[in-house]
């Protein structure tokens, strides 16, 4: 079914991301082991045909409906995975010999490894005048709550330091608006989804104290 999904959504990108805008994104599951390969035909393509390729790059959320010879053996070769297409992206490494093309990434990650990676990353070329793909940051509303409130206050901070470019990586929450049975089929996923996120409590319970610090002595 994936496959059938990533060719409808590049039929979409070719007929509404052009000029450098990307209303269009395709979301790229870094726990397959074609997350790779998927990537790479997303970019060649846009370069061969010129239009703008938007990807949303997740680790994923169905392992448990997927076909497990798929996905990654591990987690650190999810990560690897995850890590290595996030800087492809970003740095413009093209899989071809044409041109990286017009790009945009969502930066879709509750790993604060990853974000931080990748925001090193981008902030590095983009001091060094290098071609650096557009960038924004997104985790669930509820999830990863600490680490967006990092980002948006090192945003902040580059803001009032005067730092902030229009490039700078915006950081946004992914928030579900309806009625619960309107909703139950997300929050469902969240659900399961969530009971891998045991290990991050206490994580989680370490950011809220610091975060409960900083508001209360500054």
């Amino acid at each position: 079914m994936q496959p059938t999904l990533d060719d409808w959504t590049i039929v979409l990108m070719r007929e509404h991301n052009r000029d450098g805008n990307a209303l269009v994104y395709n979301t790229i599951q870094t726990y397959l082991k074609g997350a790779r390969k998927n990537a790479q035909r997303h970019i060649e393509l846009a370069a061969q045909e010129v239009w703008t390729v938007g990807i949303k790059l997740v680790r994923g959320a169905y392992i448990e409906n997927e076909i497990r010879s798929l996905i990654h053996d591990t987690k650190e070769d999810t990560d690897n995975s995850y890590n290595d297409i996030a800087d492809m992206l970003i740095s413009q490494r093209s899989p071809t010999n044409l041109k990286f093309p017009s790009a945009a990434l969502v930066l879709a990650t509750h790993n604060a490894e990853s974000a931080t990676k990748a925001l090193t990353t981008h902030k590095k070329r983009l001091e060094a005048g290098l071609p650096t793909t557009p960038m924004k940051c997104a985790q669930i509303m509820g999830m990863a709550d600490e680490l967006s409130g990092k980002l948006l206050q090192d945003y902040e901070k580059a803001v009032k330091e005067g730092r902030a470019t229009d490039k700078t990586p915006r950081i946004y929450k992914c928030l579900p608006w309806g009625s619960v049975q309107e909703c139950i089929n997300y929050l469902y996923r969240r659900a399961v989804e969530n009971r891998g996120a045991v290990e991050r409590t206490r994580h989680m319970a370490v950011a809220m104290r610091q975060e409960l610090w900083r508001r209360v002595i500054g």
